[in-house]
């Protein structure tokens, strides 16, 4: 019997390229299990619908994904782990699903799945599902005209919500595009090639950008850069900071919206999105600048 024991847990199976062991699939079972624990500790919070399993359903997906990206950027199977660990048991990912039945990985998933076709140099599939993955997200996300903002401390927390609002409120979209537009055109003028490493920081970069700049922006706006901000952690352990004051940041708000209110002023956290949207934009400089040394 103990030998049959010892044979076990030292044993591997491989699936394709997939080689694991039997700790892994127990470290994997327990891990999934924590998460699944989390979320039905919250889940009455909520009517549970056809939306929110498939909601449910796809962030167990989306985590997979995610840990997928991380391997495939560091080649450790370590690191890959710990980013499933940490994201089944994320306080905005079960708060977003489990609790507030938000959903938002109806959205992110497409726009993660996307970024991992293109970082593996299949471009057009993976501009195809980044593509859908804004697109639903711009449906989930959408303005309104009734307020500035629904609980995302963006930019108008800095600078007033009564400056502009109803003209901006009318052409948030072009604006928005125009950014979006100005950056591809200067990476094709200037023929920055899109390396694995700036696809990254760049999608991380945008997903900060843009709940920070568009107004009417609801609490769960900042799901896709919480998840970034790990991936980034992960590629550069240094940056440890980034999902930390993000993570802060976007637990906050939902706090602000369920609760009605938050430990700090929500100019604060404001002022975090705008420290680390600087940090990211100096690293994707540092990057260009690599790059065009380097051609």
């Amino acid at each position: 019997m103990d030998e049959w024991l010892r044979n076990l847990i030292v044993k591997k199976w491989k699936i394709k390229a997939l080689e694991f062991s039997f700790l892994d699939a127990l470290l994997a079972v327990c891990i999934t299990g924590t998460g699944v624990m989390l979320r039905l500790a919250v889940n009455d919070y909520t009517p549970m619908d056809g939306q929110k399993q498939a909601g449910l359903l796809l962030e167990l997906f989306l985590i997979i994904v995610c840990a997928v990206i991380v391997h495939d950027y560091t080649g450790s199977r370590n690191k890959a782990f710990l980013t499933y660990a940490i994201l089944a048991i994320y306080p905005t990912l079960v708060a977003n699903g489990a609790l507030w039945g938000q959903n938002s990985s109806q959205y992110a998933f497409p726009l993660f799945l996307g970024l991992c076709i293109l970082e593996r140099g299949e471009r057009l599939r993976g501009a195809v599902a980044l593509v859908v993955g804004a697109i639903l997200a711009a449906v989930r996300l959408k303005l309104s005209a009734a307020t500035l903002n629904l609980g995302w401390p963006n930019l108008y927390e800095i600078i007033g919500k009564s400056m502009f609002v109803e003209l901006y409120n009318q052409v948030a979209l072009l604006c928005l595009l125009g950014i979006l537009f100005t950056i591809a055109y200067v990476f094709v003028k200037k023929r920055i090639a899109l390396t694995r490493d700036l696809i990254l920081r760049l999608f991380l970069f945008l997903a900060l950008l843009l709940p920070y700049l568009a107004p009417s922006m609801p609490a769960s706006a900042g799901f896709t850069a919480d998840i970034a901000a790990l991936l980034y952690c992960m590629r550069w352990p240094r940056k440890f900071y980034v999902p930390m004051l993000h993570l802060i940041v976007s637990y906050s708000s939902y706090a602000y919206v369920i609760n009605g209110e938050t430990k700090l002023p929500m100019v604060l956290y404001a002022v975090i999105l705008l420290a680390l949207l600087a940090d990211t934009g100096i690293e994707i400089y540092k990057e260009i600048i690599k790059i065009q040394r380097s051609d």
